[in-house]
């Protein structure tokens, strides 16, 4: 699920930006991602249409739309609300999630998945304390050293957290931005509402080759995501940034 913008000089509780993705599945263009996010009053949203661009019958079934709401508290998005609608052909499922001073408060998943097997790890209320959402999550803090955190991830059904490593810098430029990007080297950590056995989540959490790279944005005083690659157990996914926070 990916990421934001770039710009320069508005007010912070005034902002509106736009940053599109391209999203490649080893070397072959799958799908489009625009994000939209706008800073008012000292509140934020960010919402996110993916739509799939596969060649013949590839991927081209595949939609998913991110919506997520909350407060800007000293220059640090604090989500409310979080919604997902995953659509591939006639599979449909809906994901909510409400979320109030960085717990979740209640979940929601359509139609419900019913009972799980004994592999699933289950979430419990230990578990919803002190998260945000996984869009929300990926906007950095001014630092030196933007990627020496870990972060507690809640997506409305699986909990995860990213814990960030420095993985040097190197020069970026797109639509929007011209600089130095910072790479952030990221492991995955799930911590329930997932199966055990499932290879694709134990092969992403034993990898040591997901690396994101942020750019500064001047408007929103937040590192936010421009590149990554992202391997997985059948290729890579590429996610670039032809626009950023115009």
């Amino acid at each position: 699920m990916v990421f934001l913008f770039a710009s320069a000089t508005a007010r912070a509780e005034d902002i509106k930006q736009q940053t599109v993705y391209t999203i490649a599945f080893s070397g072959i263009k799958i799908a489009d991602a625009v994000f939209n996010t706008t800073v008012n009053d000292g509140d934020y949203r960010i919402n996110a249409d993916i739509k799939a661009a596969g060649i013949g019958n590839l991927f081209t079934s595949i939609a998913v739309k991110v919506d997520a709401k909350g407060d800007w508290k000293d220059g640090r998005p604090e989500t409310r609300e979080f919604e997902l609608s995953y659509r591939d052909g006639d599979y449909a499922r809906d994901y909510g999630a409400e979320f109030a001073r960085k717990r979740v408060v209640s979940s929601t998943i359509e139609p419900d998945p019913g009972p799980r097997g004994d592999d699933w790890v289950d979430v419990t209320a230990r578990h919803l304390r002190g998260v945000i959402d996984p869009i929300s999550a990926l906007l950095l803090p001014p630092s030196p050293n933007p990627c020496q955190d870990k972060i507690a991830i809640f997506d409305g059904e699986t909990r995860l957290n990213l814990e960030l490593a420095p993985a040097g810098t190197k020069p970026f430029s797109t639509k929007g931005f011209s600089g130095r990007a910072v790479g952030c080297a990221i492991r995955f950590r799930p911590i329930a509402g997932y199966e055990r056995m499932d290879d694709d989540i134990e092969y992403l959490a034993n990898t040591r080759e997901l690396v994101v790279w942020f750019a500064f944005n001047e408007e929103l005083n937040v590192y936010a995501p421009v590149t990554a690659q992202i391997p997985l157990k059948i290729g890579k996914l590429t996610i670039y940034a032809s626009k950023f926070g115009v």
